[in-house]
């Protein structure tokens, strides 16, 4: 049974998070684990009267956050009459990003599914301020971010951007792989050139994503872009109508140069469609 980790703050991003993981699972035995966190900070006068006020707004925050979390299950169970899911609903009190991933090795999750934009929902961020941060703070499974008011399609071309600079095993890319084969999409794996030809390593590293996924419904093409690789990526994927991008987290990777602060405030990389973040 696969166990993915749906975090939820109870906004409409979020609520259209769980159904895309929802979605794109739908024949697969799946337990979902729909996760919110609250913090409510300590006063620094420790006098009795504070630590009254602190006790009330964090029993609030708890009931208020279990209350949400019902309503979610209540629905899900007379509604998504699924029995292959099961859904479990999860409050906890501390750091958002702690608990995730303490829970994400615990429970031993297969993925985290979340919507893009965070509390604040800025609109000129890269990926949504708790995107980036998650990307930063979990190394141990996939990542899906959902773009806010996304609408789930079927996956039939999925991009997965690559420099060919690393090699990647079938363990690495074991999600990418497991999701071609449930839904049988073209997997269109796309070099954003800087040189003119692929040299030896990366052209062993090409080969060797051949044998990753058997040739299987797999297409190889070479952009040129007198822009930076963020635009390219997106232009292409809007051209294409992909409902999927896939990238990889690794040392001086595209997407760990691009989770720099002083990047950020350079370039955004605003996928108007679903981003899968592989670890590595």
């Amino acid at each position: 049974m696969k166990k993915i980790l749906v975090p939820t703050d109870f906004s409409d991003n979020a609520w259209d998070a769980l159904m895309y993981a929802i979605r794109l699972y739908d024949d697969i035995p799946t337990r979902f684990y729909i996760l919110n966190t609250y913090l409510v900070g300590a006063s620094r006068v420790s006098n009795i009267k504070n630590k009254a006020r602190n006790t009330h707004i964090y029993q609030y925050a708890k009931e208020e956050s279990e209350k949400e979390l019902k309503k979610i299950s209540s629905y899900l169970n007379d509604n998504l009459l699924n029995e292959k899911h099961e859904f479990e609903i999860i409050s906890k009190s501390g750091s958002f990003f702690s608990i995730v991933k303490h829970f994400v090795s615990s429970e031993n999750i297969d993925m985290i599914v979340m919507g893009t934009t965070g509390a604040s929902g800025a609109k000129e961020i890269f990926m949504g301020s708790n995107t980036v941060k998650m990307i930063k703070s979990i190394d141990l499974c996939p990542i899906i971010s959902v773009p806010k008011d996304y609408k789930y399609e079927e996956p039939e071309e999925v991009v997965f951007a690559t420099d060919f600079k690393r090699h990647f095993s079938a363990v690495e890319l074991n999600c990418l792989i497991e999701l071609q084969i449930i839904h049988n999409f073209n997997l269109r794996v796309i070099h954003v050139k800087k040189e003119t030809n692929l040299n030896k390593i990366q052209q062993l590293n090409k080969d060797a994503l051949i044998k990753c996924f058997k040739a299987v419904n797999i297409i190889f093409e070479e952009i040129e872009s007198d822009s930076n690789v963020s635009t390219a990526i997106n232009n292409y994927t809007e051209k294409l109508n992909t409902q999927l991008v896939c990238l990889v987290n690794y040392e001086h990777s595209f997407i760990e140069q691009l989770t720099h602060e002083p990047i950020i405030k350079k370039v955004s990389f605003h996928s108007s469609v679903p981003l899968m973040i592989l670890p590595v």
